[in-house]
C-alpha cells in the first residue's frame, strides 16, 4: 500500500467506537525501514495526536482502526515517534543521491505493508531517467534535511518505470456445477 493512500481517512478506535481525527501523515524511522506510526488530527484547531503501529487493528478502505484509547497519545506519549516529528527530518519530497554524488531523483512516495508496517520501497521521479521509478527500501539509509543518501550499488535496484500498481482485489471463484 502506498502511504498516500492512507492520508486523508478517518481514524476511529474500536473501544467504545470514538473518532480519532484524520490521517494526517505516517511516521518512519529514522533508517527508512519501518512505519512507526501515524499522524493524527482532529481539526485546524486541535493539537495533533499520534497512534503507534502497534496499535492499528487495520486500515480499511475507508478507515484506519486502532484497538483502543491508550493508543491514540499526545507526540510525548510515543517518544519514538516523537523522536523523529523533532527531527524534522522527512523523506517526501526529498533528493535521493548516492554517496558517490549521483542523483536518483527524488521521493514522491513509499510503499509499506500494512500488516507489519515495513517500508517495501520508494517512488521516484526524475533523477536517472524520466518518469516514475521503484527503488526497494535499502539495507542502509541516511535521511538529511535536503538529501537521502544510499550507498552506490542501491541505483543497480531501482526498476526504471514501474510505477504502482495498485492490488487486484480477491475474487471467489464460481462454484463449480
Amino acid at each position: 500500500m502506498k502511504a498516500s493512500e492512507v492520508l486523508g481517512r478517518a481514524a476511529v478506535i474500536r473501544e467504545g467506537g470514538q473518532k480519532a481525527g484524520k490521517v494526517k501523515d505516517l511516521v518512519i524511522d529514522l533508517n527508512g525501514q519501518r512505519v512507526l506510526g501515524f499522524v493524527l488530527v482532529e481539526s485546524a484547531f486541535k493539537k495533533t495526536q499520534v497512534a503507534r503501529w502497534t496499535g492499528l487493528q487495520t486500515i480499511g478502505e475507508d478507515n484506519v482502526i486502532f484497538n483502543t484509547t491508550a493508543n491514540v497519545v499526545k507526540p510525548a506519549g510515543a517518544p519514538e515517534i516523537k523522536a523523529v516529528l523533532d527531527s524534522k527530518l522527512r523523506i517526501k519530497g526529498r533528493k535521493l543521491q548516492t554517496t558517490a554524488g549521483k542523483d536518483l531523483g527524488e521521493i514522491e512516495d513509499f510503499e509499506f505493508d500494512e500488516r507489519t508496517g515495513a517500508v517495501l520501497g520508494y517512488q521516484l521521479s526524475g533523477g536517472i531517467l524520466s518518469g516514475h521509478h521503484f527503488l526497494p527500501t535499502p539495507p542502509a539509509m541516511e535521511i538529511g534535511k535536503d538529501i537521502v543518501f544510499v550507498a552506490p550499488d542501491v541505483e543497480a535496484t531501482i526498476q526504471k518505470g514501474r510505477a504502482h500498481e495498485p492490488k487486484e482485489p480477491k475474487r471467489s471463484k464460481p462454484p463449480k456445477a
